[in-house]
């Protein structure tokens, strides 16, 4: 799959992370205003010396329209990933959006205080002075929030490592389902696990508890999850389902194709597709 048409990290989307998106970027982007005066080195406009203190005022308050804009239009990002996903390629577009309307609305500022006479030129400076300006923070904040979560992975795994030593010294073996994000949400001994459900961006896991079938939903793909299990025997049968193995009682063929039967009351037959049928039939043949 190309880069951008990959899904981005759930982490940068959360509500915690976005809020810490918009405060942290405009604090260090009224610092680095400040610091490399990227508007015209203390002169706002055309030759409007401004003291340091009056030009302090005025970032402050650029910082925040600026910031303005970026807060309404990640509550609109919040909104729509409740029921949408969003690849690296359309969160970019997003943030380049975020830059056009900061430009526009410095330049609008610009006309309106006769700063500025020429339209298209206030624009390009404004759009090139908001990129300098926001780009410095984003890279800082996503590369924080991205450190943070694979150590927050990692810390996860060591932990799941454990569990999983103490399991198998108890005779039994455990397998650990993941979501998106990398969070341990769900640990099955392999004899209880059933069988997996792709369901659009989730995926349910059925598996057997208090003899009976009960499903755990998480936010992952069937792909993603095939990956995670790949050294294991529960193995992909058909675009929608994964099945273990072990737990299959029955093979049988209809019309439409082969069927996997686990000969227990509430669970039904699992299909078989052509696409996975050899696989299926090999490690049958051989188990």
């Amino acid at each position: 799959m190309n880069f951008f048409d990959q899904l981005i990290p759930r982490y940068l989307l959360t509500k915690r992370n976005q809020v810490l998106m918009v405060t942290s970027a405009a604090a260090l982007a009224l610092i680095f205003i400040i610091i490399y005066k990227p508007f015209g080195s203390g002169q706002w406009g055309d030759n409007m010396e401004v003291s340091d203190f009056m030009f302090f005022i005025y970032s402050l308050l650029i910082v925040l329209l600026g910031m303005s804009i970026v807060a309404l239009s990640r509550i609109a990002m919040f909104q729509y990933t409740k029921k949408h996903e969003i690849t690296y390629l359309s969160y970019g577009i997003w943030v380049f959006v975020e830059l056009v309307m900061m430009a526009v609305a410095y330049t609008i500022c610009c006309l309106i205080s006769g700063t500025q006479s020429d339209t298209w030129s206030a624009f390009n400076k404004a759009l090139y002075h908001s990129s300098l300006t926001l780009f410095i923070p984003y890279i800082i904040i996503i590369t924080t929030l991205s450190l943070q979560d694979k150590n927050k992975r990692l810390q996860q795994m060591e932990e799941d490592l454990d569990q999983a030593a103490l399991q198998k010294a108890a005779g039994k073996s455990l397998i650990s389902f993941y979501d998106d994000r990398g969070e341990l949400q769900l640990s099955v001994t392999k004899e209880n696990l059933l069988y997996i459900e792709a369901a659009d961006n989730y995926v349910q896991i059925w598996y057997m508890k208090n003899n009976l079938p009960k499903k755990q939903i998480l936010r992952n793909t069937l792909k993603r999850t095939e990956e995670l299990l790949a050294p294991t025997n529960i193995m992909r049968c058909h675009r929608g389902y994964m099945v273990n193995m072990e737990q299959v009682k029955v093979l049988r063929r209809e019309k439409e194709g082969f069927y996997l039967e686990l000969g227990i009351n509430n669970v039904p037959d699992i299909p078989v597709s052509k696409t996975y049928g050899k696989s299926v039939l090999k490690w049958l043949a051989l188990s």
